[in-house]
């Protein structure tokens, strides 16, 4: 385990390029995104297409390239079906699963300082690392949790940038948007991770066909990787070898037989694996200081691990107990198929779900990534306005309707509302003109029975009275009589040659009094001057408390006319009562002089002609 104590020398920046320091999240991103992981190997290429739903992940499809099935032999070959493989799944971001032994994955542990220098460190504890190269590195690292007392433990992977182009170049990949980039010891882990996310101790063990590599995990952390050029291909030459058959052969027999046992056991094959374990424990050993211990934990993946008799061989003889990939606590929607691990593992990580992300995206690929979210998000945000103005669009139209719906309604109410009131007034018309018709007989009816109601009434306050009616006349009648100038000597009516220039002012008066709903009574009191006027007094208020009458009182000498006979008259003692009816609902209501009418408009005055 590499580790600094001191402060070295600040590196040349030109020569080094990291990744952010603090990984902070991505940012706003589309709910829906998808991830195209690639995992080369020498003799099969993998392809595991990633999905995340609104934070839910879904493992959509996956495919093994066999290259020698393929006839993809030449690089020419290869690039262009890949090209057109990726093409065919929708150029999806891609996440390439670089191979462990061109890269270098370690724990490297500083004294507590400050994020600024602990950045320095790194940078300079990778250049040491990586050794004197003319190739730019790229490095990631990420904080885990301490390992050791007074120390910050960080992960640091590197690698040179040349090696990860040519791996790019060698896919025919050139031309692809990257989403993530690391080595296959990183996205084992991560995949490790997802299946066991308890803390635990264990050695994941990758046999492919050319390399084997490893990564040790201790309480749950990831603390060492390593590669060495020691797997499927190598037990194959070595059967070849041993056999005297061809590697046609010899790979079909180590995919077919048990050559440890029985039978068909192979002389020297177990040396062979012998060999490999002790070069397995060996790299163990380096990193943990120590003999390795048996009774450690080993997770088995890789093609060569699927040899009959291999696992309990190694079971027996090494001492190590490897166990399959677990699959009882992973979620359904993770479950890759066998030998798919390392892919599912960096499609993980490119969707930020790895708890030690290495990244390895040279900074050419990283800004053009970052140039791609960036259209992400403004396309993200855009679908977002757009979706929030059709909601509001929609839910404005909506309001519109109702609107209109409830103004219809309105309409419709207003509508059956003037029918109603349209036939309301044709029956109040009808209803009417019956009535107008039967009101004259309704209003000589009412008089008649007034006039019956007033002689009562005066033959009543006649008795124990010594006065006398020398008239009763209803006023229509009264006033049609022509008009008279009382004098001294005479009664005769008034001619116009006769009143002169007093004509006009005497008509003047009569047209300020019309006749109106009533009677007239003219009397005769044969008393002196004092006891009569209080005789006519008791008279009036006497017939003022009948409801028979509104208005009860002396006429006027300018309004009086002389229809009596003289012979029966007193004329000193001669007076004459204006008996005006109440008006019922069968008789408009007189209006008054002076009074004015609805509007401030004054009554015309009209009277009979002179």
């Amino acid at each position: 385990m590499a580790s600094s104590s001191r402060t070295p020398a600040v590196p040349n920046p030109s020569n080094v390029t990291s990744a952010p320091f603090i990984r902070k999240p991505r940012g706003l991103e589309p709910p829906i995104r998808r991830v195209l992981a690639v995992d080369p190997g020498s003799r099969c290429v993998r392809l595991l297409l990633l999905e995340s739903r609104f934070g839910k992940l879904r493992l959509c499809r996956q495919e093994a390239i066999d290259l020698q099935e393929e006839g993809l032999v030449s690089a020419e070959e290869l690039q262009a079906h890949m090209q057109a493989t990726v093409a065919h799944w929708g150029r999806p971001p891609l996440a390439l699963a670089l191979p462990q032994q061109i890269a270098v994955s370690q724990i490297v542990d500083l004294p507590p300082v400050p994020d600024a220098e602990a950045r320095l460190l790194i940078e300079a504890e990778t250049v040491k690392l990586g050794g004197v190269s003319e190739s730019v590195m790229v490095y990631d690292f990420a904080r885990v949790p301490l390992l050791a007392e007074n120390r910050q433990s960080f992960w640091v992977t590197f690698c040179q940038e040349g090696e990860i182009q040519s791996r790019i170049t060698l896919l025919g990949l050139d031309h692809q948007e990257f989403r993530e980039i690391t080595t296959s010891a990183n996205a084992l882990l991560t995949a490790w991770h997802a299946a066991r996310p308890g803390p635990r101790d264990a050695v994941l063990v990758h046999a492919g066909a050319q390399n084997t590599t490893l990564v040790a995990i201790r309480q749950g952390v990831g603390v060492f990787a390593s590669s060495f050029p020691m797997a499927g291909d190598f037990f194959t030459r070595a059967i070849a070898r041993l056999g005297r058959v061809s590697l046609v052969a010899a790979e079909g027999l180590k995919r077919s037989t048990n050559l440890f046992t029985g039978e068909k056991t192979l002389s020297g094959f177990a040396e062979i694996v012998d060999g490999w374990a002790a070069e397995l424990k060996r790299q163990l050993s380096e990193w943990h200081g120590t003999a390795l211990d048996p009774a450690g934990e080993f997770v088995a993946t890789g093609g060569a691990f699927e040899q009959p008799g291999l696992r309990d061989y190694l079971a027996r003889h090494a001492g190590l107990k490897f166990q399959p990939w677990p699959t009882s606590n992973a979620p359904a929607a993770l479950l890759p198929a066998r030998g798919f691990e390392i892919a599912l593992g960096a499609a993980l990580q490119a969707l930020g779900q790895g708890r030690q992300p290495a990244s390895l995206l040279p900074a050419s690929r990283r800004l053009a990534w970052k140039k791609h979210l960036s259209r992400q998000r403004l396309e993200f945000l855009n679908a977002l306005l757009l979706a929030a103005c059709f909601v509001a669009l929609t839910l404005g139209i909506w309001q519109r309707l109702n609107l209109i719906e409830s103004k219809q309604a309105l309409t419709i109410k207003v509508q059956a509302g003037l029918g109603v009131v349209q036939e309301n007034s044709s029956l109040t018309r009808e209803l009417l003109s019956g009535y107008v018709e039967l009101r004259p007989l309704f209003e000589r009816q009412q008089a008649t029975v007034d006039t019956l109601q007033a002689l009562a009434l005066l033959q009543a306050a006649r008795s124990n009275h010594g006065w006398w009616c020398v008239l009763i006349a209803d006023q229509q009648s009264y006033f049609a009589a022509p008009i008279t100038i009382p004098t001294a000597t005479t009664n005769k009516p008034v001619t116009e040659a006769a009143a002169g220039e007093f004509w006009p002012r005497r008509r003047e008066l009569t047209n300020a009094a019309p006749a109106r709903p009533g009677l007239i009574a003219e009397l005769c009191v044969p008393e002196d001057a004092d006891a009569a006027r209080t005789t006519l007094s008791l008279v009036v208020n006497s017939l003022k408390k009948s409801p028979v009458f509104e208005r009860v009182d002396l006429l006027s000498e300018d309004l009086r006319r002389v229809v009596a006979d003289p012979k029966v008259i007193l004329p000193e003692r001669h007076f004459a009562l204006a008996l005006d009816f109440a008006t019922t609902e069968f008789q408009a209501a007189p209006v008054r002089a002076g009074r004015p009418l609805p509007g401030g408009r004054f009554p015309a005055k009209t009277g009979p002609a002179p």
